[in-house]
């Protein structure tokens, strides 16, 4: 073997150790706990399709949109997710997430590496990027915007590709997420000719973005599809935009990422390039400059646009992070860095599980929902307009397929009307006149938390007008009907299950059955010792004993399964 030949194995297997350090720490940034209320719809959409095998959908979950046209701009998503869940169950729609991170953040860090040449620097600029993108991966669709922009990036990034891969991602991108939108103004950044402007290649470049575009109305809405995010964007007086997750980064509440406002401030470094002597090793990326400054733009206008924001600013500081480690040229000091990074990121990801049930309990704040009253609904064969929570909507849809409608849902706009949403909000907040909200709409029952929206003054209200029967109560929920539909029932509890044990549990601590009441809930954790309510109450059960010690061996044992901030 020739040196040339022997340095060039050697670098791509040190490049490899680092994308293999980079993948672990991708899959570890991948356990971010979130209440994902909108994946629960998706996967019933995808059934949905299937179903009913078009991709032009009306709405027939919800009792107050019932008919209406339906602008589902990620429906192949949808069919992916179900498709997902009906071959492989629904928890292991974990892996289908740690798969996707990995890929979008692993392409990303082989893009930076193969322009700049310097592996390290593609994995400490691609680390940052899913670092501060933490905060915001939940298992929804956008998580195909960050693949198919790191795909972008890889083809055009620097690149002159074939139009007919840019065409074939775009046909993809418009079915899956609504980021497509964001990708075509990116794509025009990267085929602007920056480096070599002339009339003939700016042509090229236009050429290439209007078949895109094209390609790009080749979905269910067409044009449809692009005017709803020009509208989500411009139209300041639509109430839905006060949703946390679309408020910009520093309004209160909602998804924070602390490191965004650090990293913030660092497209400053491009000043670098002002440097003649930084520019002849470097040159100037003008693509990622204006990529950076686009989309810190986006980023400081709605949190949900800093994940891209991170990938943008990966490409404007690897070149100059490259030319500072292009010191570490001994070839033991770089394998004793790749070394110690592999060590470091299997002891970051060692906590967490790959076991799929109790990682998804937790990435999805599973323990969060009402699955018992939802058993009970379903096991007394219910049918009925039910006012629930807006973040239960979807689940709701998924366990009941229609049979049980709701007043409104995480589809927001793209079905539902601004004085639906503005009614809810009032229900919400327990202003004057809800409860005559509520019956006005038609619903039959209402299903809300005990812990948020003032869930126990609301469910005395209600019951104090004599008009409401409460139906049932489990660990996280209570249930109440119409005096006229609970009638038209002969209710029955659902059948013997761990949840149906968590709910006797809840009743019985209560009623000051401590005794009784940990012992359901050592029955439910025989069955699922990771349940996050079962653990969390029989360790406060222990200490209300004075057991503290038998608590913290609770406690550890919980934590075993998945190392949460929320039990305590």
């Amino acid at each position: 073997m020739t040196t040339d030949r022997y340095e060039d194995v050697i670098t791509r297997a040190y490049a490899a150790i680092l994308l293999l350090v980079g993948a672990i720490l991708y899959l570890s940034l991948g356990y971010t706990e979130m209440a994902g209320s909108d994946l629960w719809w998706h996967i019933a959409a995808g059934r949905e399709l299937f179903q009913t095998g078009t991709p032009w959908m009306v709405d027939d979950w919800s009792y107050t949109a019932r008919g209406q046209d339906w602008l589902n701009h990620e429906w192949l998503s949808d069919i992916l997710f179900f498709a997902w869940v009906d071959i492989f169950g629904l928890h292991s729609l974990v892996y289908w997430k740690w798969l996707v991170v990995i890929l979008a953040y692993g392409l990303l860090q082989w893009t930076l590496w193969r322009r700049t040449g310097n592996a390290l620097a593609a994995l400490f600029t691609a680390g940052m990027a899913a670092m501060v993108a933490a905060p915001f991966i939940d298992m929804r669709p956008h998580l195909y915007t960050l693949l198919c922009y790191s795909i972008l990036l890889a083809l055009a990034w620097q690149r002159r590709p074939a139009r007919w891969t840019l065409a074939l991602l775009f046909l993809v991108w418009v079915n899956l997420h609504g980021g497509f939108f964001f990708g075509l103004m990116a794509l025009g950044i990267l085929v602007f000719p920056w480096r070599e402007f002339s009339l003939v290649n700016l042509r090229g470049a236009v050429i290439t973005g209007l078949i895109c575009v094209a390609v790009a109305t080749l979905n269910p809405s067409g044009l449809k599809t692009f005017l709803y995010p020009l509208i989500y964007a411009f139209d300041e007086s639509s109430p839905y935009r006060d949703l946390a997750e679309w408020q910009p980064p520093f309004a209160p509440g909602g998804i924070r990422s602390p490191l965004f406002f650090v990293l913030m401030w660092f497209p400053l470094a491009g000043a670098l390039y002002l440097v003649p002597a930084v520019r002849r090793i470097t040159g100037i990326p003008w693509e990622a400059l204006a990529l950076t400054l686009l989309t810190l733009a986006m980023a400081v206008t709605s949190r949900r646009f800093i994940p891209i924001y991170g990938m943008s600013l990966a490409l404007l500081l690897t070149p100059l992070l490259a030319l500072g480690l292009g010191v570490i040229r001994t070839r033991a000091l770089q394998w004793l860095l790749a070394t110690l990074l592999l060590l470091y990121v299997i002891m970051r990801a060692q906590p967490y599980p790959l076991q799929a049930a109790p990682a998804f309990h937790y990435l999805t704040a599973e323990y969060s929902y009402p699955a018992d009253t939802v058993d009970m609904l379903l096991q007394n064969g219910v049918e009925g307009d039910v006012f629930a929570l807006y973040n239960w909507g979807g689940f709701l849809h998924w366990r009941s397929d229609g049979q049980l409608r709701v007043y409104i849902d995480g589809r927001a706009d793209t079905v539902y009307d601004a004085p639906t949403y503005l009614s809810y909000k009032r229900v919400l907040a327990s202003r004057p006149g809800w409860i005559g909200l509520v019956e006005r709409s038609g619903a039959d029952y209402f299903l809300w938390p005990f812990g948020k929206g003032n869930g126990r003054q609301k469910q005395q209200e209600l019951l104090a007008t004599g008009r409401w029967t409460l139906i049932y109560e489990d660990s996280v929920s209570w249930l109440a009907a119409r005096k006229e539909a609970a009638a038209r029932t002969q209710w029955r509890p659902p059948a013997p299950s761990p949840l149906r044990s968590l709910s006797r549990a809840h009743f019985e601590a209560r009623q000051g059955e401590v005794a009784t009441a940990r012992a359901l809930l050592r029955e439910v954790r025989a069955v699922m010792p990771w349940q996050q309510r079962a653990c969390q109450w029989e360790t406060s059960l222990l200490r209300q004993l004075g057991a503290a010690d038998e608590a913290e061996r609770v406690l550890a044992d919980c934590l075993g399964y998945f190392p949460t901030r929320y039990l305590r």
